[in-house]
């Protein structure tokens, strides 16, 4: 028997595709559609077969005892205390990145999460993919021998065709701009493939759209990792074709790095996600260039086939006790203390470091 999860929020930018996760996940039974606005749960209920019921604050959601399991997907500035909630009724908590606005917002956050011993999933569904997985993989097995750089591009379309009045793109709700929107996932992506954390950071933000917003629509972001390596992120709502909309959008990503004994590349063509790797340490000695293809089958769910992937292994973890999720709610609050040392850089025009308020986490 599948479970019932609670949705809350459905205006959200990814809310339809997760949604469609939740449609296409053979364990969850159930979905309890939760948002103020009525005419919108009334339509998500028409077009989403398992939407069973609806209501209209989450507190609803607290006190149904079959309900175990939470989405949170709602503007940043109203998430933390959500989440905060969430976790004082029992509930297990699937949440839309970033989480919060600062890493300052996190800190309650992690500590009612650990206080209600319940499981935390935030949407770092990149780490599901098996291409990064490779790659990951490659690098443990010592393919670069000694990492030393690391290249990172986010860029995906202009500001005007992701509406620029929508709350993403207002200080005041969302935090930032391009930096914590979507540079947030390759940001934790640098932490996944290299083990490392991030030590310093040098950053310079600018709004260069013309459109009236007030956070950063182009970022370039230097960071040097605990162990001396270099990794620069570029990011912006920069590309002039593509189709408007949050979902279906155009992007021009890069993840190279580079090491003393060879270099890995990742890149997306159509469907296939490729690795390439050219390598001279000693077992790749006999065929040092090598390339591996992944064909992900096309799933109508946030992420594709690894966005699903990455909910299955949370309601794993979660209803079943298994393991721990793939990005958990440290991982969130590592992001967010980068995010945060990266715009008060560029706020002084000075590297720094990168403040670590639970260190042991």
């Amino acid at each position: 028997m599948g479970i019932t999860i609670g949705m809350i929020g459905l205006s959200h930018p990814h809310s339809p595709a997760y949604l469609r996760t939740l449609d296409a996940l053979a364990s969850v039974e159930g979905v309890v559609a939760c948002d103020a606005d009525s005419e919108l749960r009334e339509r998500v209920a028409r077009e989403h077969p398992k939407v069973r019921s609806s209501c209209a604050e989450p507190g609803e959601l607290w006190e149904r005892a079959d309900v175990p399991v939470v989405l949170v997907a709602l503007p940043t500035n109203r998430v933390p205390d959500t989440v905060i909630s969430a976790a004082r009724a029992g509930k297990h908590i699937f949440c839309e990145k970033p989480c919060a606005r600062s890493a300052r917002e996190m800190q309650p956050v992690l500590a009612a999460l650990e206080a209600a011993r319940v499981r935390f999933a935030v949407a770092y569904l990149w780490r599901a993919n098996p291409a990064i997985r490779k790659m990951r993989e490659l690098l443990g097995d010592g393919a670069l021998g000694r990492l030393v750089a690391v290249d990172l591009r986010m860029v995906t379309t202009q500001v005007w065709m992701r509406d620029p009045s929508h709350w993403l793109f207002r200080r005041e709700i969302a935090g930032g701009g391009i930096l914590s929107w979507l540079g947030c996932h390759w940001l934790d992506l640098l932490r996944y493939l290299t083990g490392q954390e991030v030590a310093e950071v040098g950053a310079m933000v600018e709004t260069r759209s013309g459109e009236a917003i007030d956070v950063e629509d182009v970022a370039s972001v230097q960071l040097r990792l605990a162990d001396g390596t270099l990794a620069s992120l570029q990011a912006g709502y920069l590309l002039a074709f593509g189709r408007a909309g949050y979902q279906g959008a155009r992007y021009d990503n890069r993840l190279v790095l580079w090491g003393t004994e060879g270099f890995l590349q990742h890149r997306v063509e159509g469907s296939e996600h490729i690795v390439a790797l050219e390598s001279r340490a000693s077992r790749w000695r006999a065929a040092p260039r090598q390339v591996y293809r992944f064909t992900l089958p096309d799933i109508a769910a946030y992420g594709g086939a690894h966005g699903l992937e990455f909910f299955e292994d949370f309601l794993e973890s979660a209803i079943d006790g298994k393991g721990s999720p793939l990005a958990t709610e440290t991982d969130a609050l590592r992001v967010l203390e980068i995010l945060d040392a990266a715009y008060r850089s560029a706020a002084t025009g000075r590297i720094v470091p990168v403040d670590r308020a639970v260190p042991n986490a």
